[in-house]
């Protein structure tokens, strides 16, 4: 079997940085560490690769378990909580005829 296909590409800041296969989004990816890291790529493209371009893949954003929320502990009162949101009005059942 093969190796797995990857780009290694030199940032203006001379830093390399491997882009890698990814089979899932079917494209090559690099997962930067940090936002100088980010800053140098996107500042690459166009200059030191004439042809190379780069775009930002965002995964679904998955839904965050709510944090309980802290009491105060100094006795002071707290605020009294918002109401929720109604949801829609539930639907009437199908009447059956006869």
């Amino acid at each position: 079997m093969g190796s797995t296909p990857n780009i290694r590409l030199k940032g203006m800041s001379q830093l390399r940085y491997n882009f890698l296969w990814d089979s899932e989004i079917r494209h090559f990816a690099y997962e930067p560490k940090n936002q100088k890291e980010i800053d140098d790529i996107f500042r690459t493209q166009g200059k030191l690769y004439k042809t190379m371009y780069f775009s930002v893949w965002l995964d679904e954003v998955k839904a965050e378990e709510p944090k309980p929320e802290a009491k105060a502990s100094t006795g002071a009162k707290s605020r009294p909580k918002a109401k929720p949101k109604a949801k829609s009005q539930p639907v009437a059942e199908a009447v059956l005829s006869e």
